[in-house]
Protein backbone atom coordinates (compact mmCIF):
# COMPACT_ATOMS: atom_id res chain seq x y z
CA UNK A 1 0.00 0.00 0.00
CA UNK A 2 2.58 2.17 1.09
CA UNK A 3 5.02 1.28 -2.05
CA UNK A 4 1.49 2.20 -4.00
CA UNK A 5 1.02 5.82 -2.55
CA UNK A 6 5.06 6.42 -3.11
CA UNK A 7 4.94 5.52 -6.61
CA UNK A 8 1.52 7.54 -7.32
CA UNK A 9 3.68 10.60 -5.58
CA UNK A 10 6.80 10.28 -7.35
CA UNK A 11 5.27 10.23 -11.17
CA UNK A 12 3.26 13.00 -10.10
CA UNK A 13 6.09 14.78 -9.46
CA UNK A 14 7.75 13.79 -12.98
CA UNK A 15 6.76 16.29 -15.56
CA UNK A 16 7.44 13.83 -18.22
CA UNK A 17 4.46 11.55 -16.70
CA UNK A 18 2.46 14.31 -14.90
CA UNK A 19 0.58 15.42 -18.06
CA UNK A 20 0.24 12.11 -19.85
CA UNK A 21 -1.75 10.81 -16.43
CA UNK A 22 -3.96 13.85 -16.63
CA UNK A 23 -7.75 12.63 -17.08
CA UNK A 24 -11.01 14.41 -18.18
CA UNK A 25 -12.09 13.91 -14.59
CA UNK A 26 -9.21 15.44 -13.29
CA UNK A 27 -10.08 18.58 -15.64
CA UNK A 28 -13.63 18.92 -14.45
CA UNK A 29 -12.51 18.54 -10.78
CA UNK A 30 -10.19 21.05 -11.70
CA UNK A 31 -12.24 23.26 -13.49
CA UNK A 32 -15.27 22.95 -10.50
CA UNK A 33 -12.46 24.17 -8.01
CA UNK A 34 -11.46 26.93 -9.72
CA UNK A 35 -15.69 27.94 -9.99
CA UNK A 36 -16.06 27.53 -6.70
CA UNK A 37 -13.13 29.66 -5.31
CA UNK A 38 -15.19 32.39 -7.49
CA UNK A 39 -18.41 31.47 -5.42
CA UNK A 40 -16.62 31.60 -2.24
CA UNK A 41 -14.86 35.02 -2.98
CA UNK A 42 -17.82 37.03 -1.96
CA UNK A 43 -17.68 34.77 1.38
CA UNK A 44 -21.39 33.92 0.55
CA UNK A 45 -22.08 30.75 -1.85
CA UNK A 46 -26.10 30.77 -2.43
CA UNK A 47 -27.60 27.23 -3.85
CA UNK A 48 -27.66 29.53 -7.85
CA UNK A 49 -24.28 29.78 -7.57
CA UNK A 50 -23.95 26.16 -6.90
CA UNK A 51 -26.62 25.58 -9.82
CA UNK A 52 -24.32 27.73 -12.28
CA UNK A 53 -21.22 25.82 -11.02
CA UNK A 54 -23.21 22.65 -12.21
CA UNK A 55 -24.47 23.87 -14.98
CA UNK A 56 -20.93 25.11 -16.85
CA UNK A 57 -19.73 21.53 -15.65
CA UNK A 58 -22.87 19.69 -17.30
CA UNK A 59 -21.84 21.60 -20.77
CA UNK A 60 -18.38 19.13 -21.18
CA UNK A 61 -19.27 16.29 -19.19
CA UNK A 62 -21.01 13.18 -18.73
CA UNK A 63 -21.83 13.08 -15.62
CA UNK A 64 -25.24 13.04 -14.49
CA UNK A 65 -27.27 15.32 -12.13
CA UNK A 66 -26.49 13.21 -8.95
CA UNK A 67 -22.70 12.90 -10.24
CA UNK A 68 -22.18 16.48 -11.16
CA UNK A 69 -23.72 17.24 -8.01
CA UNK A 70 -21.29 14.95 -6.20
CA UNK A 71 -18.27 16.61 -7.95
CA UNK A 72 -19.08 19.91 -6.91
CA UNK A 73 -19.30 19.31 -3.15
CA UNK A 74 -15.96 17.44 -3.47
CA UNK A 75 -14.95 20.82 -5.60
CA UNK A 76 -15.99 22.90 -2.29
CA UNK A 77 -14.33 20.46 0.37
CA UNK A 78 -10.89 20.52 -1.78
CA UNK A 79 -10.80 24.47 -2.25
CA UNK A 80 -10.86 24.43 1.56
CA UNK A 81 -8.00 22.26 1.45
CA UNK A 82 -6.19 23.85 -1.42
CA UNK A 83 -3.01 25.32 -0.48
CA UNK A 84 -2.63 27.05 -3.79
CA UNK A 85 -4.58 26.86 -7.27
CA UNK A 86 -1.10 27.41 -9.38
CA UNK A 87 -0.51 23.41 -9.46
CA UNK A 88 -4.54 23.56 -10.75
CA UNK A 89 -4.27 26.50 -13.19
CA UNK A 90 -0.87 24.96 -14.72
CA UNK A 91 -2.73 21.75 -15.64
CA UNK A 92 -5.33 23.71 -17.62
CA UNK A 93 -2.79 25.62 -19.16
CA UNK A 94 -1.03 22.62 -20.29
CA UNK A 95 -4.56 20.74 -21.25
CA UNK A 96 -6.31 23.91 -22.39
CA UNK A 97 -6.25 25.91 -25.82
CA UNK A 98 -7.37 29.24 -25.96
CA UNK A 99 -10.69 28.80 -27.17
CA UNK A 100 -11.31 26.32 -23.90
CA UNK A 101 -9.97 29.02 -21.08
CA UNK A 102 -12.06 31.48 -22.99
CA UNK A 103 -15.03 29.25 -22.50
CA UNK A 104 -14.11 28.70 -18.73
CA UNK A 105 -13.27 32.52 -17.98
CA UNK A 106 -17.26 33.09 -19.11
CA UNK A 107 -18.27 30.15 -16.85
CA UNK A 108 -16.37 31.96 -14.08
CA UNK A 109 -18.67 35.30 -14.79
CA UNK A 110 -21.71 33.35 -14.82
CA UNK A 111 -20.79 31.79 -11.33
CA UNK A 112 -19.64 35.51 -10.07
CA UNK A 113 -23.40 36.62 -12.13
CA UNK A 114 -25.69 33.87 -10.65
CA UNK A 115 -26.95 35.86 -7.87
CA UNK A 116 -27.65 38.92 -10.07
CA UNK A 117 -24.52 40.68 -8.60
CA UNK A 118 -21.08 40.38 -9.42
CA UNK A 119 -18.95 41.22 -6.30
CA UNK A 120 -15.51 43.06 -6.10
CA UNK A 121 -14.12 40.04 -4.72
CA UNK A 122 -15.51 37.79 -7.21
CA UNK A 123 -13.66 40.22 -10.01
CA UNK A 124 -11.14 40.44 -8.63
CA UNK A 125 -10.84 36.63 -8.27
CA UNK A 126 -11.56 36.34 -11.75
CA UNK A 127 -9.54 38.70 -12.86
CA UNK A 128 -5.88 37.44 -10.87
CA UNK A 129 -7.08 33.59 -12.66
CA UNK A 130 -7.39 35.20 -15.53
CA UNK A 131 -3.63 36.63 -15.22
CA UNK A 132 -2.59 32.72 -13.70
CA UNK A 133 -4.51 31.44 -17.41
CA UNK A 134 -2.38 33.62 -19.19
CA UNK A 135 -5.49 35.26 -20.84
CA UNK A 136 -5.27 39.00 -21.94
CA UNK A 137 -7.60 42.04 -20.25
CA UNK A 138 -9.65 41.75 -23.61
CA UNK A 139 -10.69 38.45 -23.11
CA UNK A 140 -11.14 39.36 -19.56
CA UNK A 141 -13.22 41.51 -20.68
CA UNK A 142 -15.10 40.52 -23.50
CA UNK A 143 -16.39 36.88 -21.43
CA UNK A 144 -17.76 39.35 -19.01
CA UNK A 145 -19.32 41.88 -21.14
CA UNK A 146 -20.80 38.49 -22.88
CA UNK A 147 -22.59 37.21 -19.67
CA UNK A 148 -23.41 40.54 -18.72
CA UNK A 149 -25.11 41.00 -22.05
CA UNK A 150 -26.74 37.34 -22.08
CA UNK A 151 -28.83 38.37 -18.49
Amino acid sequence: MFKQLLEQITASLDPATSKARVQPLDIERICAILLVEIARSDNDVSDVERQSIADALSESSALDSAELTELVNEAFVDADNAVSLHEHVRLINDNFKKDDKTALLEHMWRVAFADGNIDGYEEYTIRKLSDLLHMNHRDFMQAKLKVVDER
